[in-house]
């Protein structure tokens, strides 16, 4: 039986956020549900130039960089997500676009050919879901290597 679980997390949140004191106000809604009820404070608000991909991006990088790897170990990137950027290709895609951009210098073009990309897109059991499958595909042996480095973002 293989021994299966999380290593790291790196996770990206945008720098800009909203107060719920203000978005209560602007909506019209109750404070005292979304700070009590629900323990918000804060909302963050992607920049301009971010978006649900490059938030992914970033974060798959920290792993990248925190733990060494080299991008043709890691199997798969897996997204959990209810942000699609478009209908037509797997915002996983852009991930992995931007991340051969940054490493192919270091590892060369193409540096993650064998990593298998999929968007898993149904609200928070999206990424439950490629965690469990992504779970399931290690346990199984499925990667080609021994050490098979795999991720899911939400």
């Amino acid at each position: 039986m293989s021994v299966v679980g999380i290593d790291d997390i790196a996770l990206h949140f945008p720098r800009l956020y909203f107060a719920m004191q203000d978005f209560a106000e602007f909506r019209g809604a109750d404070y005292g549900k979304l700070s009590k009820g629900l323990g918000l404070e804060a909302m963050a608000i992607p920049d301009v130039h971010e978006d649900t991909a490059t938030m992914g991006a970033n974060a798959v990088s920290r792993l990248i960089d925190r733990n060494s790897l080299d991008p043709s170990s890691i199997g798969r990137i897996y997204l959990g997500t209810e942000s699609a950027l478009d209908g037509a290709k797997p915002t996983a895609t852009y991930i992995m676009d931007m991340l051969e951009q940054r490493y192919s210098e270091k590892f060369g073009e193409n540096s993650f050919r064998n990593c298998d990309v999929v968007d898993m897109t149904f609200a928070c059991i999206g990424a439950v879901d490629a965690m469990h499958n992504t779970l399931d595909w290690v346990a199984r042996g499925s990667g080609k290597k021994q050490d098979r480095n795999s991720g899911f973002c939400r």
